[in-house]
Formats: structure tokens, C-alpha cells, sequence
């Protein structure tokens, strides 16, 4: 007999996550923005991943994926960004990672998916790769570019400031800012397939708190932390264009007290192009991966924008 039992994640037995979750990050998930997270319906399907139970049935570990639509030559293709995984720790060890990951993509493959991608950080990538077979064919660089202000963050640790303050304001201040409209990633090109940024993603995303507002004609997909204004993405536009962007840009994170503006890309976009001219970029790369299952995408040729992270 097995020493587990696996059943696909849903609407009756996300609850048990919570159990997994507390153990492994130390820390409360909020079922509510896990559940909209999971609600992919739009994009072809939803709760998509597996849940490994132990033989008292109390739950042990999870891997799941969320779909989402690729765009490439005018064609939309049902994908994947590689999600959530949690391992209780009385359960580590015993290849939970592997075979959760392995259901999930036979799912995949099995209804209609052509790949899965994903960021997974450095420690977790090589799981991935020696594992899973996923390929590491690109990397996902940050770009800074620095902003005179009073820090919030040094005001916030030198008085004690609760961050409930620092966030009333940005959401004061951003949402008094013209909305903006939904538009192509950034990477979109002829040859280069990229995430669908389509009405319905914009709507999807709205499971955390990030902005879409519009400066001089421009569209910019925002979101903001303690020492970061992060773009997720900007239309694509003339270098002038964007340079008076980035000083509207700059203004704001001036407002909001963030020393830099962020954004993330993968290499040879248009997005590298115009940071590089602008910005720097950070040491530190993240690594793109992911996994084939028809190959009708090539895989390689995938790029992304910070906004395509699930956790923007």
C-alpha cells in the first residue's frame, strides 16, 4: 500500500492547504486571494495541481500551475506558469515535489496545455531541471533606476510607522491617476511568443494590489512595496516617449517615498533596450525555465515582463 494518496486541488479541498502552508513559510496563507489566484476558468481551466495526502489522510504536500494563454503569430495557446509548492515538514524527503509535479503535467499534456513555464528561485531551479526536464532557456533581469526622495522605509523603521499608513497613501495617490487601458506585453513581436495581456488577464491579476494607469498617452502597470515602485509592464513606445514617462514615473515613486523605480524582462526585448539606456541593471538574474508538451510553441523563444510573475 502506498504510503500516499494524491487528488487534484479544488473548490472543496483548497481549505487543506492551509495546514501545509503554516507549516512550511511559518505563516498565515489568505485562502481568499489563493482561491481568486486559482479561479483561471477564463484562460481554458482552473485549479489545476495536486494535493498529496498521508495515509490518516491529513494533508502533506502541494504542487499546482496556473493557466493562462500564450500568444504567438496571431494564435492564442492554452500554457501554464508553473505555481504554489509546499511541503508540510514531516513530509520532506520522501520525492512529493516530483510526483505532484509529474500528475500535474500528465494533466496537462492530457488536456489540451502546451507547456509550463515558470521563475523558480535559485535554490529550487535545479529541482526543476534535474527532476522534472524542464530547460533553462532564458533569465529574467532587473532594472533599477534611482529616484531622489525621503525614503518611506527609513522613515517607517527611524518613527515606528505602522505600513498600513505607507499603503493608504499609494493607494490614494494612484488611484487618483488617470486608469489606464489594457495593452500587449511589451515583448510581443512577430517571432516571439509571449503572455496574452488581454482584458480578461488584467482582470484575473486584480488578486493583489497593483495599478493600471496611463501618463501622457502610455499605458504602465504598476505595483508598489516598501522601496520599490515595480512596473510590471509599459506599452511599448518611442525612446522619447518613454523618457517622459519614466520622469512622470519618477515623480510619483517622489510622492510615494520609493528611492527606484523596478522592472524586470527577459533579454533582447524592448523593454532591455530602453532600461538599459535608462536604468541599470541589477547583479543578480532570475532563471526562466519550463517544459514542452507539443512543441507547436517554441519553448526558447518565450519572453516575459515582470507582470507575468503570479506574484505581481
Amino acid at each position: 500500500m502506498s504510503e500516499y494518496s494524491f487528488e487534484r486541488v479544488s473548490e472543496s479541498n483548497v481549505d487543506d492547504l492551509l495546514f501545509i502552508y503554516k507549516d512550511a513559510f511559518d505563516k498565515e496563507l489568505n485562502l481568499e486571494v489563493f482561491k481568486e489566484k486559482q479561479n483561471t476558468k477564463v484562460f481554458g481551466d482552473s485549479y489545476v495541481g495536486f494535493i498529496a495526502y498521508d495515509n490518516y489522510h491529513k494533508p502533506a504536500a502541494f504542487y499546482g500551475v496556473y493557466p493562462c494563454k500564450i500568444e504567438y503569430q496571431g494564435n492564442y495557446y492554452l500554457a501554464a506558469q508553473s505555481g504554489d509548492t509546499m511541503t508540510h515538514s514531516a513530509h520532506t524527503g520522501k520525492g512529493l515535489f516530483t510526483q505532484l509535479a509529474q500528475r500535474t503535467y500528465a494533466y496537462c499534456r492530457e488536456n489540451g496545455f502546451h507547456l509550463v513555464f515558470g521563475f523558480p528561485n535559485e535554490n529550487s531551479f535545479p529541482g526543476f531541471v534535474n527532476r522534472l526536464g524542464w530547460s533553462h532557456f532564458d533569465d529574467l533581469t532587473p532594472y533599477l533606476i534611482r529616484v531622489k526622495c525621503i525614503p518611506w522605509i527609513r522613515l517607517k523603521n527611524t518613527f515606528k510607522l505602522p505600513q498600513a499608513l505607507h499603503t493608504k497613501w499609494c493607494h490614494f495617490v494612484l488611484n487618483r491617476m488617470k486608469k489606464g487601458t489594457p495593452f500587449k506585453s511589451s515583448c510581443l513581436a512577430s517571432e516571439i511568443p509571449v503572455v496574452d495581456h488581454s482584458a480578461e488577464f488584467f482582470s484575473y491579476k486584480t488578486y493583489g494590489e497593483n495599478y493600471l494607469i496611463q501618463l501622457n498617452g502610455i499605458n504602465v502597470w504598476l505595483k508598489v512595496d516598501d522601496r520599490f515602485l515595480i512596473i510590471g509592464d509599459i506599452d511599448s513606445c518611442a525612446e522619447t516617449e518613454f523618457e517622459r514617462s519614466l520622469h512622470a514615473l519618477k515623480k510619483i515613486a517622489f510622492k510615494l517615498g520609493l528611492p527606484h523605480l523596478r522592472f524586470q524582462t527577459s533579454s533582447n526585448t524592448w523593454g532591455q533596450n530602453m532600461f538599459n539606456k535608462f536604468g541599470f541593471p541589477m547583479e543578480v538574474n532570475y532563471p526562466v525555465g519550463g517544459i514542452n508538451f507539443t512543441n507547436e510553441i517554441p519553448l526558447e523563444k518565450l519572453k516575459f515582463t515582470g507582470a507575468d510573475n503570479d506574484t505581481f
